[in-house]
């Protein structure tokens, strides 16, 4: 499903990048204060673009009756999509980087725009996403995440507000970079997922949750 979302990403970005929407992406600055922390605060804003969901058409988001993972969208309405060139985007990234080669990477990220189910009924959709990454010094680097994560759905009779809190630590052999692309899912390179143990995700605790979060959060 991720994959999925990657590859729809790059395309995007691509046509973005050709329509001049993204050039506040890349207007990030480093700056070193006397307290010897470097600093970088950037902010992306998007407007009336295309974000794909986790959760990929023709499906989307919709009932398990329907193909889909949702069991709060009710099979009558089909599959709902978000409408193409009808999402909003308001990301803002700050890193400090401590004496000590510690870091600290946070970013608050609103999407909002327009979907629509099979019968071309539209609903709005709101998500918010603060995802904090403390990254230990040295190499190899072990990297604590926590995000808070709320999606919000109405339209049609339908209410749905689905949100969880988590936390988890990973590694990052070679230490973490920071992206600023106009479609990343987080700025902290490399990221590993709370789940995947595979990759070496440790301790991960749901703090909070309401709702199916993790079946029916597209974003």
């Amino acid at each position: 499903m991720r994959m999925s979302w990657l590859m729809i990403g790059t395309v995007l970005l691509g046509s973005l990048l050709l329509l001049g929407l993204v050039p506040s992406a890349y207007a990030a600055s480093g700056m070193h204060d006397t307290d010897d922390t470097e600093r970088l605060k950037d902010t992306l804003r998007l407007k009336n673009v295309t974000i794909p969901w986790f959760l990929p058409p023709p499906v989307g988001l919709a009932h398990p009756d329907k193909g889909g993972t949702c069991e709060a969208i009710p099979a009558s309405v089909g599959f709902i999509n978000p409408v193409d060139n009808r999402s909003n985007r308001v990301r803002k990234v700050t890193r400090e980087v401590l004496e000590d080669g510690s870091q600290v990477i946070v970013q608050d990220d609103l999407k909002t725009g327009t979907a629509e189910d099979s019968h071309g009924d539209t609903y709005h959709f709101v998500y918010t996403n603060r995802a904090v990454f403390n990254v230990s010094p040295g190499l190899p680097a072990i990297v604590n995440a926590r995000m808070t994560d709320s999606f919000r759905l109405r339209g049609h009779g339908l209410h749905m507000h689905v949100s969880f809190d988590v936390s988890w630590d990973y590694p990052a052999p070679n230490g973490v970079d920071i992206t600023l692309e106009p479609l990343a899912f987080v700025p902290a390179v490399p990221f590993v997922v709370g789940t995947d143990t595979e990759k070496g995700a440790t301790n991960f605790q749901v703090l909070s949750i309401q709702g199916d979060a993790f079946n029916c959060d597209p974003l």
